[in-house]
């Protein structure tokens, strides 16, 4: 890389030294709200309807009482031996030591306090991960939705056993067209269940190594208990409401958000040089260079994620940077921060390219873990890579960090992510201290999706919600100085304090970050 780097034209161009002062307007935007579920955030609905169930489903979880049942009186044996002959089909290895977990781990397990609110089950990801991946698939313009509570599925789910039938054929006879992750521009035929992907125990440290083995059944399993229960529950308090509940909810929150999100930056942020995105679907990219591709150079990786669809990306001005000057150096930092360990395809996007100011830059997009633990070494991979390979380039990096209030071994907290960097040498768009009061996320999850731990009750959604400070732009301190940094949870240009977000015309649960970014030399 380092070769290709100093043999193309970019070496032979002026450094950053011999223009003056240059202004950069910056703006970086986690556009994904995990929407493909319209019951995931709680919302102001103009039907008491609304009301009425999500509060019916938090008093089912919150005191189950003798309304809790056994796993396996939903998700029988029966469906158990199904589901077992499907995997046998597919090949998986380890389904003895599944089959011996179902009996002993799973099948007697009460179904809302034993397996709905088991945090082991949430850390392990077992849940939140497959349907990440099956809840909503786009193939070659056609788009799947997983039978589910928690996707856009729009067939009636009326029992269990109906439903039972479309979710293995869903799962196991439904051919998608997706991204190879390993061969960019190539599309793999395979079923849905052939998706899912191996849960790392380096990555999540709660899945066993003997459960990593397995983890893809594993995941099959947890899903299916839980899109049965989830069924079951909805079917029990509100049978004749829930799916036209449902139905109105995806056609607020649901459909064109790749216009919606392409229409604000157009109309909000049309004096953009460069835009950071974090968290966009494959399709995205599509999307961009149609509705934005005349203003920007649309920057991806060599390697897209069509699976979580998590994409990060660069949208670069023309008539601010050199067309044609670009190199992708994403797998480059990918080695120095440590690969797979940290990463997956799709998370980081960095282009080395030519400003028309005769500087040189690296642009950086970037999407946090959970808990924020991959966003220092990510930082640290782009620092080394700096001041070994680009000495002479303008580092901008956009990020989501996902940061929070308190920091400790297992979760990236804002003030030590601050002093972090700070002693590294780089500077913020919030200043010399940022304040947790300028937080970027502040919504608060339903009781109807994969990770219950997150939940909130209706009546303490705006304060005990995911309110942290979150998204960052990054950049050198000694080279550039920031102003004019703002929030933006509207969609134009402007920060509601009292918002809970996303909302009906705001897409997204990060709010966007944006500043002027004014060269020092």
């Amino acid at each position: 890389l380092e070769q290709e780097l100093a043999n193309s034209y970019l070496a032979e161009l002026p450094g950053l030294l011999n223009d003056g002062p240059l202004k950069l307007r910056i703006v970086t935007w986690n556009i994904a709200a995990v929407n493909n579920n319209p019951f995931e955030y709680w919302i102001t609905h103009q039907s008491e309807e609304y009301a009425v169930l999500m509060q019916k489903v938090q008093h089912f979880i919150d005191n189950p009482g003798d309304r809790d049942f056994e796993v396996n009186s939903i998700f029988t044996d029966g469906m158990f031996a199904e589901l077992k002959a499907e995997l046998e089909a597919q090949g998986y290895p380890g389904l003895d030591e599944w089959e011996m977990r179902w009996e002993t781990e799973y099948k007697g397990r009460m179904a809302v306090s034993g397996f709905l609110k088991d945090k082991d089950i949430g850390s392990k990801r077992l849940i939140s991960m497959p349907d990440r991946i099956t809840n909503t698939i786009n193939s070659d313009g056609r788009i799947f939705m997983r039978p589910s509570v928690i996707s856009m599925f729009d067939g009636w789910m009326g029992s269990v056993p109906s439903w039972w039938k479309m979710w293995k054929d869903y799962m196991f006879r439904t051919e998608v067209h997706t991204l190879d992750r390993l061969s960019p521009g190539v599309y793999r035929i395979q079923n849905v269940s052939q998706m899912i992907q191996q849960i790392k125990h380096s990555k999540y440290p709660a899945i066993s190594v003997e459960e990593e083995e397995i983890s893809i059944p594993l995941q099959i399993l947890a899903l299916g208990i839980f899109d049965s229960v989830l069924l079951h529950i909805l079917n029990t308090v509100a049978a004749k409401t829930w799916q036209p509940i449902k139905r109105s909810l995806c056609e607020a929150f649901n459909q064109n958000k790749g216009q919606e999100v392409i229409s604000i930056l157009n109309k909000s942020y049309d004096d953009a040089d460069v835009i950071f995105v974090q968290e966009a679907a494959a399709a995205f990219v599509d999307q961009a260079k149609a509705g934005l591709g005349k203003k920007y150079m649309v920057l991806r990786p060599y390697l897209l994620d069509g699976y979580r669809n998590q994409n990060s990306i660069i949208l670069a001005r023309r008539g601010r940077f050199v067309e044609g000057s670009t190199i992708d150096v994403t797998e480059h930092v990918y080695r120095l921060a440590g690969g797979g360990k940290w990463l997956a395809p799709g998370d980081l996007c960095v282009m080395a390219m030519k400003g028309v100011d005769s500087s040189r830059y690296l642009l950086a997009s970037f999407h946090g873990d959970t808990n924020g633990l991959a966003s220092v070494p990510v930082l640290q991979a782009l620092d080394e890579a700096i001041k070994s390979s680009y000495p002479d380039h303008i580092l901008i990096f956009g990020l989501d960090a996902n940061t929070h209030k308190y920091h400790s071994q297992t979760c990236q907290g804002v003030a030590d992510f601050h002093s972090t960097y700070t002693a590294m040498g780089f500077g913020s768009c919030w200043g010399q201290k940022p304040t947790l009061k300028t937080w970027t996320t502040r919504n608060a999850r339903t009781y109807l999706q994969p990770q219950l731990q997150k939940a909130v009750g209706m009546s303490d959604a705006a304060r005990k919600g995911d309110v942290n400070l979150k998204d960052w732009i990054l950049f050198y301190n000694q080279l550039v100085s920031v102003s004019e940094a703002m929030r933006d949870n509207t969609g134009e240009r402007r920060f509601c304090e009292d918002h809970v977000f996303p909302t009906l015309k705001f897409p997204s649960d990060h709010a966007i970050v944006s500043c002027l970014l004014t060269r020092k030399f």
